[in-house]
């Protein structure tokens, strides 16, 4: 049975009118950032018809086709590696792009886009469009004649190569120095990294390169600063998965190396150490104090609930769209643009 908006307001706890101009993205209407997150990520983990909303929603306010002022038609690109063909709620890129689109689409802009999503590792498949939007980690060469035949284009999650397009993604230097400044307000001085790599995947050959990544290059340098051995207290794992930080929290305990204050540079990283520290009953909040980077829907409902940096995902894709609107508009100049973030406290740490 498809989902309907009913379904989304009831497991959101919010009405069906709210659930309806969040998907509409109403912008008369306000809502807080973290309801907002909760009814977007509702909606993809149930796998809710967003097209079918835009729609209904072009059939209600559009004038007749006789009315309608005349649209300008841009082909956009739409390049990403990282997009995966799963519904989950907490799909990090999977949201963003939902965003980009369903702005995009909303009725009332006077464009017309046709959305590309499929490509080859080839420049010469690039070749057409009006603009491309890079999502996520990939290395281009912006001044292949391809590229620079784009006009309009966007690197989202990610520094456009030599700053020369725009870019919009998190300051993630700014959310470790959020969560470590809240570690020392609680008299936390002993404080723990968990992340990963980074993976940079090179769009003309396909190759994977790895690198030390962003939110580890902060606290690296927030150890130098404080003449703390970095080697003591980071710990990397492959990838941000759940069961990555289950495994290395796992042997964090077991070698009995585990600081009183850890900050997990990814939610799903944080939900793998809540099983790791339950199995060897060491209590979150008391024994042990943890703070994640995502809030992503799941993270209100652990025991403790999770303090974490509230990325607000949706309003990236949201600002990405705006973005490459303004550029139709006329701006010729590059930008790069941090969306706010900022520190979701709840149950996980505790003042000593």
């Amino acid at each position: 049975m498809a989902t309907t908006l009913t379904d989304i307001a009831i497991a959101c706890g919010v009405s069906k009118a709210t659930v309806s101009r969040v998907l509409n993205n109403d912008s008369d209407f306000s809502v807080s950032p973290q309801t907002r997150n909760e009814i977007l990520s509702a909606a993809i983990a149930m796998n809710y018809d967003m097209e079918k909303q835009l729609r209904s929603k072009k059939k209600q306010n559009l004038p007749p086709l006789a009315e309608r002022p005349k649209q300008a038609s841009f082909k956009i690109g739409i390049l990403s590696h990282d997009l995966t063909d799963k519904t989950t709620g907490d799909d990090y890129y999977n949201q963003i792009f939902s965003n980009i689109i369903s702005t995009l689409n909303n009725p009332s802009l006077p464009y017309h886009f046709e959305f590309r999503h499929s490509f080859r590792d080839s420049y010469e498949d690039l070749d057409g469009l009006d603009g491309l939007i890079v999502l996520g980690k990939l290395c281009l060469n912006p001044f292949h004649p391809i590229m620079s035949s784009i006009k309009y284009k966007l690197a989202v999650d990610y520094k456009a190569p030599g700053n020369v397009f725009d870019s919009v993604r998190v300051d993630f230097q700014e959310a470790v120095d959020i969560v470590i400044s809240y570690f020392h307000s609680l008299g936390l001085f002993d404080i723990g990294f968990v992340g990963s790599y980074d993976y940079i995947t090179d769009f003309n050959t396909g190759k994977r390169e790895k690198r030390t990544e962003c939110r580890q290059e902060a606290f690296i340098n927030y150890c130098l600063h404080n003449n703390i051995d970095p080697q003591k207290k980071i710990w990397i794992t492959d990838s941000f998965a759940s069961q990555d930080g289950y495994r290395i929290t796992d042997a964090m305990i077991r070698e009995g190396r585990f600081p009183p204050a850890i900050l997990y540079a990814a939610d799903d990283l944080a939900l793998g150490a809540y099983k790791a520290f339950q199995e060897h009953r060491i209590e979150i909040g008391k024994d042990v104090s943890i703070i994640g980077i995502d809030d992503l829907y799941f993270t209100s409902f652990l025991s403790p609930p999770l303090t974490t940096v509230s990325l607000n995902i949706p309003l990236i894709g949201v600002t990405a769209a705006h973005t490459l609107l303004s550029q139709l508009q006329g701006r010729a100049y590059p930008l790069t643009i941090h969306t706010p973030i900022r520190l979701v406290e709840r149950k996980s740490c505790r003042a000593i």
